[in-house]
């Protein structure tokens, strides 16, 4: 029978866990409801780390650190800005061009898997591919929504920007108020974790990156090569989005071939036999390159958190959530597994 004295006892363990749980629950739910936010500042910690990449690259020729980090950020503007001033009009109108060729062949297929007997959703509920994708035509309905619209993806971008180059300016200065918030005995443990976690979100970023221009070439060599139209535009979409493994290089294949249908099926199955070229060349090559930069993440974990974040955040959680796991491994490897379990499990024959 429990004494006056295990009933007070049980009650503070009682409480205590509902304290931790309803306290857990609030974290989740702050979090999830300023996740754009959250998303916004992790890109420009992503952006940060480029920019400290390409300094250290031109550091290694004997630049001072302002210096290189100067011509860091004149060297990622002009990687956007030149194609867009040399030809943006000509890629714009290629853009819309190719998003209509491959709208209506999308349609095509849809129709054609209705009429096999397949239970596809009418056009009124689809919407085809123009439902699947943002509607420009929704997102400008007056001037006054085209403003605030415009607006407000420039702003998150140089908010992004600024909050990039604050911190690749003045790194040490944030990492040592982090530092600062634990105990003293624990600071220099901290900050080398911290240290190697941004070294291993850089070493992501130079292996995605190879991976990334070897697709984008491979991809414009073999699409100019039979002849497809929109060569370019194709290769350079399919490069973009090497930076999501797994989901991207599928989603860059569909593109290809149902733009290569407009030309016919002769050039749809040219295309189809480029897509499986550029595939055995990321595997074979883009892949282990990026592989020696920095460690591997678990496929069945990698695929797993795009789904859920590409769910509950749409497209910025699933453009972004494989440099959070490869940060998050980090951390996760340093403080807790190392330092709280003593190490990890080693591998046994």
């Amino acid at each position: 029978m429990l004494t006056r004295s295990s009933h007070a006892e049980l009650a503070r363990r009682t409480v205590i866990v509902t304290a931790i749980v309803l306290a857990m629950l609030t974290a989740l739910l702050t979090l999830y409801a300023g996740s754009s936010a959250i998303f916004i500042i992790f890109a420009a910690l992503v952006l940060a780390a480029i920019f400290h990449g390409f300094s250290e690259a031109f550091r290694y020729i004997g630049l001072p650190r302002p210096l290189a980090l100067l011509l860091s950020y004149l060297l990622i503007f002009a990687l956007f800005a030149v194609p867009i001033a040399w030809g943006g009009v000509a890629l714009v109108q290629q853009s819309s061009e190719l998003f209509s060729a491959v709208s209506t062949q999308f349609d095509r297929f849809v129709t054609m898997l209705r009429d096999s007997g397949l239970p596809v959703p009418e056009d009124g509920d689809a919407g085809g591919l123009a439902g699947m994708l943002p509607n420009p035509a929704g997102v400008f309905t007056s001037a006054g929504q085209a403003l605030f619209s415009v607006m407000g993806g420039l702003g998150n971008i140089f908010i992004m920007l600024f909050l990039a180059i604050f911190v690749s300016w003045q790194p040490g200065l944030y990492r040592r108020g982090i530092v600062s918030l634990v105990p003293k005995d624990k600071r220099t443990r901290l900050d080398d974790v911290l240290r190697k976690t941004a070294r291993s979100l850089m070493l992501w970023l130079a292996g995605v990156g190879i991976s990334m221009l070897i697709v984008f070439v491979v991809s414009w060599i073999g699409l100019w090569a039979i002849g497809m139209p929109y060569a370019f535009l194709l290769a350079l979409q399919a490069g973009f989005l090497a930076f999501i493994p797994t989901i991207g290089p599928f989603i860059a294949g569909v593109v290809i071939v149902l733009a290569a249908f407009s030309e016919g099926l002769d050039m749809a199955l040219w295309a189809l036999g480029v897509y499986l070229l550029i595939q055995g060349v990321e595997s074979n090559v883009a892949e282990p390159i990026a592989q020696r930069f920095t460690s591997s993440i678990a496929p069945a974990l990698m695929v797993g958190a795009q789904l859920l974040f590409g769910v509950l955040f749409g497209l910025l959680g699933l453009i972004l959530v494989v440099p959070m796991l490869a940060v998050f491994q980090t951390l996760v490897h340093e403080l807790y597994v190392k330092d709280v379990l003593g190490g990890p499990v080693e591998a046994q024959d």
